[in-house]
């Protein structure tokens, strides 16, 4: 596994980061710079030089993202930050950053972000969003969706609505199988159909991401959606996998929609958004896969993907016209 992986950055108070990690990244002392700019760590001066296991680094702005760059006697010298972004108000917003390729090269951080709906965002979750300095959102939600749980981006920045239902070829999909299901299992059953239906049916829109990605210009890309769970766990396991980052690393990123995505605290939401007639703990029990993450819900796309096309690079090559020369631009611009 990826060391990044074991590495954890948390906000301890306003301005103040603790860094951890395990003594297999290093049992020796590691050095610490930091700056809100990833790409002028190389001329940062340590912040720390003896730091064994981890270290707290302080009298930081308390609304500026931080990047940290770890550097050890034995290894790479590798750049963290915190993996959820902290924007008050926000649903499950994630920095891609950091995450190895096969080829050595790791993702940019602060270049790639995915998340659920923005409409809940406070005054200082909005100016933090605009300090990320993102120009574009992809955005998968259907325009009733956008409607219902709306934010008004800042100025200069582009919408590009790429329009997937949340359901099987079908925006009510959902409110039939709350009607009609006998317990959760047949909605575990659902998003497993829809899942499926992401990767056989969507291509179009998908392979829409991919151009925008590929656009001339280098900036920074949000994708989002309602949950930040489904329909961009695909997009990002699909973007993921043409950058050349393992499988094994792309599940660990799905997974982490079951840390960040607030799932008890958005059942009021899904209950209202698909006219939920069951109430009480019986409506809980019945919303909650659609809520959760499961491993599951990554494993039939990928397992639909092997057995068109026998691995992710040749899926896609065939459906996203991604041959060799697409992907080398990508890790060109997305890679470092």
């Amino acid at each position: 596994m990826d060391s990044i992986t074991e590495i954890s950055v948390t906000t301890t108070s306003p301005g103040t980061f603790t860094i951890a990690w395990p003594p297999a990244f290093s049992p020796d002392p590691v050095s610490v710079c930091a700056s809100s700019a990833p790409d002028t760590l190389a001329q940062a001066d340590p912040m720390v030089t003896d730091a064994v296991g981890q270290c707290t680094l302080g009298g930081f702005a308390p609304d500026a993202r931080q990047y940290f760059r770890l550097s050890r006697t034995n290894g790479e010298d590798l750049v963290v930050a915190e993996r959820n972004v902290p924007l008050a108000g926000a649903v499950n917003f994630r920095d891609l950053g950091g995450y190895a390729a096969t080829d050595g090269r790791r993702v940019r951080w602060g270049r790639l972000f995915r998340s659920g709906h923005l409409s809940t965002l406070t005054p200082a979750g909005r100016t933090a969003f605009e300090r990320l300095g993102i120009a574009t959102v992809c955005d998968f939600r259907l325009a009733s969706e956008r409607a219902r749980e709306n934010m008004t981006l800042p100025a200069g920045v582009t919408l590009e609505g790429i329009e997937i239902p949340p359901g099987v070829r079908d925006p009510e999909y959902f409110h039939r199988v709350f009607r009609d299901a006998s317990g959760p299992d047949d909605v575990a059953d659902a998003v497993h159909e829809v899942v499926l239906s992401m990767v056989n049916e969507s291509a179009d829109r998908y392979r829409r991401l991919f151009e925008v990605l590929l656009e001339p210009g280098e900036r920074n890309i949000l994708i989002n959606c309602s949950a930040g769970k489904e329909r961009t766990g695909i997009a990002t396991a699909l973007l993921l996998s043409a950058l050349g980052v393992p499988r094994e690393t792309i599940y660990y990123d799905f997974m982490l929609s079951a840390v960040y995505f607030p799932a008890l605290a958005e059942i009021p939401r899904v209950l209202e958004k698909y006219a939920v007639s069951a109430v009480g703990d019986a409506a809980q029990r019945l919303v909650m896969p659609l809520l959760e993450t499961r491993a599951s819900y990554l494993r039939v796309a990928f397992d639909s993907i092997d057995r068109e096309c026998g691995d992710t690079d040749a899926f896609l090559r065939k459906h996203y016209d991604l041959g060799t020369a697409e992907c080398t631009e990508l890790r060109r611009r997305y890679l470092v």
